[in-house]
């Protein structure tokens, strides 16, 4: 079983508490407007990555805990709840995972039950550019968290939001939540990050 996969990225301090892996998976039929990851909108086949091998990958690391994002995590329901089972949620600051779609739209894909009760939180909602907020792991204001009772992520670890830089094959991957604005399209630029439309 595989997933459709559009990025790893490790290690990543500003998706969720602790030192993270973080999965990004292809496809996405959202669409929000000012979505950061546009790219990961395809449902063309990108980097076809074995779940079984890529949890093994990620335990090698042993992260604090595991985030995954996408595109939308939710459209391949089958492969992430497989995913998450052979991996046992061994992290000491849980799994996060970014969905675009609401709670009641979650509810009527029929591998969310045993996800969400695998899973530590979570993030709920479309993302809307004109409602957005800074204080917390939410993108805006009509997103929420969606929680496990047994979290072992509080909301406490949420409430902040910062961005980061990570160089990687001689490039960098700007991931986290970039208040983007002319200065610091500026001072990415000088460094090599060029954020297209800004």
């Amino acid at each position: 079983m595989n997933f459709n996969l559009l990025g790893e990225t490790y290690p990543t301090t500003v998706n969720g508490p602790g030192d993270r892996y973080m999965i990004h998976l292809q496809g996405c039929s959202l669409k929000c407007v000012g979505c950061f990851n546009p790219e990961s909108w395809s449902f063309k086949e990108n980097k076809l990555v074995n779940i079984y091998e890529l949890a093994d990958k990620i335990k090698s690391h042993n992260p604090d805990g595991l985030t995954i994002s996408g595109g939308e995590p939710f459209l391949q329901p089958q492969s992430l709840l497989e995913f998450l089972k052979y991996l046992e949620n061994p992290f000491k600051n849980g799994i996060l995972i970014y969905s675009g779609f609401y709670e009641a739209e979650l509810k009527n894909i029929p591998e969310y039950s045993e996800i969400s009760n695998i899973v530590d939180v979570i993030v709920s909602g479309r993302y809307d550019q004109t409602k957005r907020v800074f204080n917390s792991l939410l993108s805006s204001i009509n997103q929420k968290f969606i929680w496990n009772p047994s979290s072992k992520i509080t909301e406490e670890e949420l409430q902040n939001q910062n961005f980061e830089l990570i160089s990687i094959n001689e490039g960098y991957t700007l991931t986290g939540f970039p208040p983007f604005s002319k200065d610091i399209t500026k001072d990415l630029k000088e460094l090599g990050v060029d954020i297209k439309g800004f």
